[in-house]
């Protein structure tokens, strides 16, 4: 079993653990180095081009991007 990385990010609402399974190391070149996958689902604007806020799968939360 793989051990959690010291950047682990947390739900601001529910505190759920956002942080998914490991990243295959022949891959992480794809996610900027990235060891580990996220579980934020990215809110994205057509107007602005770019994602603008996060929400949280488990409670479907939704907070700013930061």
């Amino acid at each position: 079993m793989s051990k959690l990385n010291d950047n682990i990010e947390y739900c601001p609402f529910c505190h759920a653990n956002l942080q998914n399974k490991p990243i295959p190391e022949k891959y992480r070149h794809h996610f900027g180095g990235a060891t580990y996958g996220s579980r934020k689902i990215a809110i994205y604007s057509r107007e602005e081009d770019r994602t603008v806020k996060w929400q949280c799968p488990d409670c479907k939360g939704e907070w700013e991007r930061g």
